[in-house]
């Protein structure tokens, strides 16, 4: 004798829609638990840099800050300096770092093995608003006679250090920065510095975060 009741327990086909659904929705929760267990495990500690930092300038404690990064595709945490090792003390860097970036393994440097050297130069008119620590700029210089050209002594130099003079008095407007000068362009910076030239420092113009 047939049981009616049989129908209603039949087993599930595949073809069935809502079985289709569960599985993919089951599938769909396995491949996002392994998503994130594995972004979980590029997550690494690194040095950023707190401030802009410049070669010549020797890195101070409170110049790194330790930051938690999520490492794309196809990038080795080896690439940066992890937060775990201790920087050398009276260590620079070998090329710039703009404020918030990672430090790159490889760095950093002591300031005697840099291809230049820090020079204090004394400007004669007012720096652009723009110039300061870890800007760029170009010094030009202009030999103390009549009908003279300024020719160009520093080209994209790195700025480390700032001093502005806020007096009141147009003679007073002018200001220092101690700026990185290569090797190659010494000569020519301590010439002109020498002979009393006029010292104008222009400001390069800073791509814009994120390029």
């Amino acid at each position: 004798m047939p049981t009616h009741g049989s129908s209603r327990f039949r087993r599930p086909r595949w073809r069935d829609p809502r079985v289709l659904i569960g599985a993919v929705l089951v599938l769909a929760s396995l491949l996002g638990t392994w998503y994130v267990v594995r972004a979980a495990a590029r997550t690494t500690t690194v040095w950023a840099a707190g401030t802009p930092l410049v070669p010549g300038a020797v890195i101070a404690p409170e110049d790194l800050v330790p930051l938690e990064v999520r490492l794309p595709e196809g990038e080795s945490a080896a690439a940066y300096i992890p937060s775990a090792t201790r920087i050398p003390e009276g260590s620079t860097v070998l090329s710039a770092v703009r404020k918030g970036e990672l430090l790159p393994a490889g760095s950093l440097a002591s300031p005697d093995s840099l291809a230049g050297r820090v020079m204090a130069l004394a400007a004669a008119d007012a720096l652009p608003a723009a110039v300061g620590a870890g800007s760029r700029v170009d010094v030009w210089a202009t030999p103390d006679e009549d009908g003279a050209k300024p020719h160009e002594i520093l080209r994209t130099a790195q700025v480390i250090a700032v001093t502005r003079d806020d007096g009141g008095f147009a003679a007073d407007r002018g200001a220092r920065i101690e700026v990185f000068v290569p090797t190659a362009a010494l000569s020519g910076v301590l010439a002109a510095v020498g002979a009393g030239e006029r010292l104008a420092v222009v400001a390069v113009p800073e791509p814009a975060a994120g390029r």
